[in-house]
């Protein structure tokens, strides 16, 4: 190709140099072609990898017999799931369907909201596996987390989601007036008597909640355009307010524990309000 290339620049106008420079550049661009091809099969079976570990990681944690346990797999769980969901994302951007690029961006939204969830869930149900409610939140949580993964099999292989495997991106928080509402709902629900809060059942509702606020107050970050180092500040803002409601939830686990009193509980309502308000800033 460098030589007809030199050859043809030398003599432009030979019609058989011109001729045989065609020929070179098609065979450099079906050579090119096959190598992007394999290079994306390649990256497919990266992920479909990926996708056959996090799958063992989550049927590892469903079948945990006691915390030591379910702690070791979730650990390397928490590995996978990392590297699956940054492969996950780098396909997203080189998907052509967008309606094949919406489901994947709410699969790893999915992910991202329910992971923690997932461990928390598997520890209350193995300290109460006696308890109806413990079995089914940490099932629920584990089949949106397994629902998604198979959201993002299903894309890899080209193949069409199973309805009851089709999620939806959080669509609630489309303005900051939205996530204004959601998250002034959310400092309402963490009020509550400290005898009324059950482990339980109210964390992983919480957690939930504010995971879902969360993962909509980024999608909103990405649709307005943010500045780089503002999106920095909104994921510090974020995860302020995760640690906020884990020390508020441990606040109220204490007092049910007679460890705790009500000075401290509103001490930690009030730090949790005042985060919820620093995120509320950041997009003013």
């Amino acid at each position: 190709m460098a030589v007809l290339s030199k050859e043809f620049a030398d003599d432009p106008c030979s019609k058989p140099k011109r001729q045989q420079m065609i020929v070179a550049a098609r065979a450099l661009l079906t050579s090119v072609t096959h190598l992007l091809i394999i290079a994306d099969l390649v990256d497919v079976q990266l992920i479909l990898k990926s996708i056959r570990l996090v799958e063992d990681d989550l049927q590892h944690i469903h079948d945990a017999s006691n915390q030591e346990e379910l702690v070791h797999f979730y650990k390397q769980y928490g590995k996978d799931i990392v590297d699956l969901s940054q492969y996950a994302q780098r396909r997203q951007h080189d998907l052509v369907d967008r309606l094949e690029q919406e489901n994947l961006a709410a699969a790893r939204g999915t992910i991202k909201r329910t992971s923690m969830m997932l461990l928390t869930t598997s520890k209350a149900y193995l300290r109460h596996p006696e308890l109806p409610y413990a079995r089914e939140n940490r099932d629920f949580v584990y089949n949106q987390v397994r629902d998604a993964v198979g959201v993002i099999s299903a894309i890899m292989q080209g193949r069409p989601i199973p309805p009851t495997q089709t999620l939806k991106l959080d669509s609630s928080l489309s303005s900051v007036g939205d996530l204004t509402r959601a998250l002034n709902e959310f400092d309402r629900i963490v009020m509550m008597k400290p005898q009324k809060f059950n482990e339980q059942i109210i964390r992983p509702q919480l957690e939930e909640r504010l995971e879902s606020i969360i993962s909509g107050a980024a999608l909103l970050a990405d649709s307005l355009s943010t500045r780089e180092d503002r999106r920095d500040r909104i994921v510090q803002e974020c995860n302020a307010v995760r640690q906020a409601l884990q020390d508020l939830l441990d606040e109220y686990i204490q007092y049910s524990r007679k460890k705790s009193s009500d000075e401290n509980v509103n001490a930690k309502i009030q730090a949790m309000q005042t985060k919820t308000r620093d995120l509320r800033k950041q997009y003013d």
